[in-house]
């Protein structure tokens, strides 16, 4: 295994960055806050009927229910499916804060088991299926050679977030660098528990105006209205923004790993 680490690499190609103008970025916005109206409507139409039941499983768990979860993440992530779409069922079941600290849990604990399975019985093998696409494997010696700060930079970026414990554990990078770098799925795990908790409180709004159609009359309701769905924009701007200038910085990373590997490449033909 250090034979890969210590080994000289290919030249790597640079990952090139894609220009986003603000028409795009709000076009993205708008994309995001129709997900939500989706998820809302799928939640009222689909679910709403048998949430009773659901939650009232969830509370019969008791302190389990988060144990239960972390182990649906666990093996939901672990076989590639979407982790934002366990994050968005968590802000419909625990909460805003309760499942944004259950995401996050969830998100270290199988990070860490990802990596310790991946470099005691995987690592070649997945290393050299990277080597096959090229931009991937410019990724995963970027994440290497920078270590904590590709990754941190990763972990904010829209990277799927599976696909990304294995970059990094089959990289170079060290276990302790790799689980600090954690910190950077924090931002967006709030965003897409934000939408699950958006998601239901819209569809328990709907069901309160079918009862009361002057609940929003009262000036409390609709300062509260405001400051959920206002909170919901703001954490949507502030994740693309954050995803934008990580998404800058891993391209001047991978552009000076391939222009150091290359000089290597040129000094040492072998």
């Amino acid at each position: 295994m250090s034979d890969i680490a210590n080994s000289p690499s290919p030249a790597l190609p640079a990952l090139q960055p894609h220009r986003h103008s603000w028409k795009r970025i709000s076009l993205r916005i708008l994309l995001l806050l129709a997900i939500v109206g989706g998820v809302a409507a799928l939640y009222f139409y689909v679910l709403e009927p048998d949430m009773g039941k659901i939650d009232a499983f969830v509370e019969e768990l008791g302190g389990w229910g988060p144990v239960v979860y972390v182990g649906i993440f666990f093996i939901a992530t672990t076989i590639f499916l979407p982790e934002s779409i366990i994050a968005i069922a968590a802000g419909t079941l625990f909460g805003l804060w309760w499942g944004w600290l259950w995401v996050v849990v969830a998100g270290v604990i199988t990070s860490a088991f990802t990596f310790a399975v991946v470099r005691l019985f995987l690592r070649e093998r997945i290393e050299r299926l990277l080597k096959k696409y090229p931009k991937a494997y410019a990724v995963e010696q970027a994440t290497g050679h920078a270590g904590f700060k590709v990754i941190f930079l990763l972990r904010l970026a829209p990277v799927n977030y599976s696909l990304l414990n294995y970059l990094a554990a089959v990289s170079p990078c060290s276990f302790r660098s790799y689980m600090i770098a954690c910190i950077g799925m924090i931002p967006g795990n709030f965003s897409t528990v934000y939408m699950g908790f958006v998601a239901k409180h819209t569809s328990d709004l709907a069901r309160q105006l079918k009862a009361d159609p002057h609940h929003l009359a009262h000036g409390d309701s609709m300062v509260h209205e405001i400051t959920v769905y206002g909170g919901l924009v703001v954490s949507i701007i502030a994740s693309l923004v954050v995803a934008r200038v990580a998404v800058k910085a891993i391209h001047r990373e991978t552009a000076k790993q391939a222009a150091l590997d290359g000089d290597q490449v040129a000094q040492n033909p072998i």
